[in-house]
């Protein structure tokens, strides 16, 4: 059988369980109206779809979520894939391509599900498809706005490094001390040279003059303190770009010591690891402090790994 109803075209032979639906993207009354006049049963139990994509928090879990979807309620195997390029749209029993296009953001890309599906499926998958855009758009603009954010840590990273004059192999020290220790935590390697980046875009505030007497380590007390503010600025800073919390936390925290001096005096069980992590690299690195200085401030194997780096690296 063949239809085709407002630009979308539609070929069915259930019989041999083929389908194609191709051309316009349906509005969902007209899938119902397709539905009603060949007899086929919508798959509603698609839409709880839905309502586990609104539990995820970014793409990558989206995906997932989809996965597990399709294997505990249909008992199959999909795979998905998305890319930013192209707007096909044809739906078959072993493959859907589906393209994101939204009313607000324009074409976003493509969805493409390999696996095996039924027209029941298929059909439910499209009467509510513009609720799945409208979830999916978000995900895939926070993925866009999380790279640029990245992207502008990065030059800013870049900008307040030379500030302080740090050579590209210093540089490579903190980050290598950085992602040894986030090995010894379990911690993600690249989340953690995130946090590295974001941890200081508070030391846009700081007076030149105050910066250069903190990297000579010509500072009174007084000085410390009104430099150590940057984290608060940072703070502020982060928390309009609506950032992760971790890397909030980072910021707020890295200069945070074990023995309750820093500068919102926490004790060691309240100091993230991830901020402990970025506080010694900084510390050994940028501040050039000494052995005796980092005992009693950091935990002892980190002492001892950050600075087993730092040796291979003299």
């Amino acid at each position: 059988m063949e239809k085709i109803l407002n630009d979308t075209y539609y070929f069915f032979d259930l019989e041999n369980d083929e389908f194609e639906i191709s051309g316009q993207i349906p509005k969902q009354d007209d899938v119902y109206e397709f539905a009603m006049e060949f007899g086929i049963a919508i798959d509603e139990k698609i839409f709880d779809l839905l309502y586990e994509l609104l539990k995820t928090y970014n793409f990558e879990q989206a995906k997932d979520k989809i996965a597990e979807f399709f294997k505990k309620r249909y008992g199959k195997n999909i795979e998905l894939n998305y890319s930013e390029e192209g707007q096909n749209f044809k739906l078959t029993k072993n493959k859907l391509e589906i393209p994101i296009l939204s009313k607000n953001s324009g074409n976003l890309g493509q969805i493409t599900i390999t696996g095996e599906f039924t027209l029941n499926e298929v059909l439910g998958l499209l009467a509510f498809y513009d609720s799945f855009v409208s979830v999916i758009e978000g995900f895939i603009l926070g993925q866009r706005l999380e790279l640029l954010l990245r992207s502008a840590l990065n030059t800013l990273f870049i900008a307040l490094n030379k500030r302080s004059r740090l050579s590209e192999e210093e540089l490579s020290t903190m980050e290598k001390i950085a992602v040894e220790l986030a090995k010894y935590e379990n911690i993600d390697q690249e989340f953690c040279l995130i946090a590295l980046r974001t941890a200081n875009v508070g030391l846009i505030g700081v007076r030149d003059e105050l910066f250069e007497k903190i990297r000579l380590g010509i500072y009174s007390n007084d000085e410390w303190n009104d430099y150590l503010r940057h984290v608060d600025h940072g703070y502020e800073i982060l928390k309009e770009l609506e950032v992760q919390k971790e890397l909030i936390d980072v910021c707020l925290y890295h200069h945070e010591v074990i023995d309750g001096t820093g500068p919102k005096k926490l004790n060691p069980n309240e100091i993230p690891p991830l901020a402990l992590i970025i506080g010694i690299s900084e510390s050994i690195v940028l501040l050039k402090w000494t052995e005796e200085l980092l005992k009693n401030k950091y935990p002892e194997n980190y002492v001892d790994i950050a600075l087993n780096i730092l040796r291979h690296e003299e």
